[in-house]
């Protein structure tokens, strides 16, 4: 009775983290100070591309994926067996519970950029993007995996607290309109709208648990509550004789252009972005993102549970002696208790849309030329969620040696991972550009270690472009054309 659960019951659990991780921060800190890729206008509306216009190309102008984790890597979870098991890979569950921190957090984005379009006009600058994304979500508290793993000593007379489990996704189109300007020498300014389509959305509105064991250790009282709101297309509710949710059936079918090309879910967001030109060799940024929510009205339901279930022990009498004539398999006697469990722990429905906030991010960095080719940089990020809070700071070197090739090296620290070696390569070949950054490189080489793995990489034409050997590191193109041609004593052409 002193040990609750097993540790076959934990190596369960474990599988499904890693499923649910396999699926924190999301990062774009190397793109953001790479700014002859026209994309980083799409963290910072007043970045303004270097050339007149620019056209991403479809469904190529940027595939970008990213997967953050907060505290444990792959190699903390599944290790090489000894022994017996040394041809196998096994689920260390010591080395995996030491990894965590006090809360955990998994997260995994993807999106897709299926037309991208910039065009200068006098001051103005003037862009338009239509994306693809995806946005999943997962955190867990240390406290629940130590219970699971050591047991119920310890925690006779006491309470353990597991805290919540946040379960967030969606699924969403979105058409951004934005536009910059120059103010003066020294400010450009800009904001973007964003039109937000969405698709499909889980959402973790409330959840609690925790586990009560007696000083005798005697009994365990379990409470657990959780509110989910979700908007997905559900063939089938069932339920009990009493009301409650008994089975939830999806039909496959209902997955269909209708469902992806939903109008119903709409949403709002805006960006605001500003660079102010310090001195010659000196930029400072700042932006803050996705300022917005979308309303999920289509196929909303709203799940709620609220249970307290008291274990006082299983009775195994009847199961020792198969001639006696009230002998219960061990199976029957695992049934009874798992639907005693489940009778307390029912779910109810309810429907009706509501309405979920995007993860904020705010950007604020600078960079320095300490070169006619090189510039050196900082960055840090940080994203409001939820109402809980991460952030990540970059260091970066950025280097243009030929007119049509740049390069970017950065280093970062986010979700307690200090190993992340970002690099950016931009190529251009007369007006088609190719680009591929990743914040964490290392991933690609020891993928057993990794916490952050991500790359972004596309396609774009640019038209209009001045060619030019020194790195820009100024709010306007023109103006560091001029200073460049006074360097060659060329004069200016009306």
């Amino acid at each position: 009775m002193i040990k609750l659960l097993s540790k076959v019951s934990i190596t369960g659990i474990l599988l499904i983290f890693l499923c649910s991780s396999a699926t924190s921060q999301k990062l774009n800190n190397t793109l953001y100070l790479m700014q002859n890729v026209p994309q980083s206008n799409q963290l910072n509306p007043a970045i303004r591309p270097e050339c007149k216009v620019f056209v991403g190309f479809p469904a190529l102008s940027s595939i970008y994926f990213n997967y953050s984790n907060s505290s444990f890597a792959y190699k903390d979870v599944i290790t090489d067996g000894t022994g017996i098991q040394s041809d196998s890979l096994v689920v260390d569950v010591n080395s995996f519970h030491d990894a965590l921190k006090t809360t955990n957090f998994v997260s995994q984005q993807t999106e897709l950029t299926l037309f991208a379009l910039g065009i200068k006009a006098k001051d103005y600058y003037f862009t338009l993007d239509i994306i693809e994304k995806e946005d999943s979500r997962f955190s867990f508290d240390k406290e629940m995996i130590s219970f699971l793993k050591n047991g119920n000593y310890n925690y006779r007379g006491k309470t353990s607290n597991w805290g919540g489990l946040g379960v967030d996704a969606s699924y969403y189109h979105e058409i951004a309109l934005g536009v910059s300007k120059k103010v003066n020498d020294k400010w450009t300014v800009g904001v973007k709208g964003k039109m937000l389509f969405g698709v499909a959305n889980m959402h973790m509105e409330d959840s609690d648990m925790s586990v009560f064991t007696s000083a005798s250790g005697d009994q365990i009282i379990l409470n657990s509550q959780h509110r989910l709101r979700a908007s997905v297309p559900i063939n089938q509710i069932s339920y009990d004789s009493d009301g409650y949710v008994d089975d939830i059936n999806f039909n496959s079918d209902d997955y269909d252009a209708d469902f992806f090309l939903n109008t119903q879910n709409k949403g709002f967001a805006i960006d605001l972005g500003m660079t102010y030109q310090m001195d010659e060799k000196t930029i400072l940024y700042a932006s803050i993102l996705d300022m917005g929510a979308i309303n999920w009205k289509s196929d909303g339901y709203e799940f709620v549970q609220d249970g307290q279930f008291t274990y006082d022990g299983t009775d195994w009498s009847q199961s020792g002696n198969s001639n006696d004539p009230n002998y219960e398999e061990i199976e029957d006697v695992f049934e009874d208790l798992s639907d005693d469990i489940a009778d307390e722990f029912r779910v109810s429905d309810l429907s009706g849309s509501y309405s979920v906030a995007l993860p904020t991010k705010i950007y604020l960095g600078g960079t320095h030329q300490i070169s006619e080719k090189v510039n050196l940089g900082a960055l840090t990020r940080t994203e409001i969620f939820n109402g809980k809070v991460q952030s990540s700071l970059s260091l970066s070197a950025n280097a243009r040696f030929f007119k049509n090739l740049s390069t970017s090296l950065s280093y970062t620290a986010t979700n307690n991972s200090y190993n992340n070696i970002g690099f950016g390569l931009a190529a251009k070949a007369g007006p088609v550009q190719f680009y591929a950054i990743s914040d964490n490189i290392m991933a690609a080489f020891k993928p057993n270690s990794a916490q952050v793995a991500n790359f972004r990489f596309g396609i774009n034409f640019l038209f209009g472009c001045k060619d030019k050997t020194v790195l820009r590191n100024s709010c306007s193109f023109e103006d560091e054309l001029k200073k460049e041609r006074k360097r060659k004593k060329r004069p200016l052409k009306k």
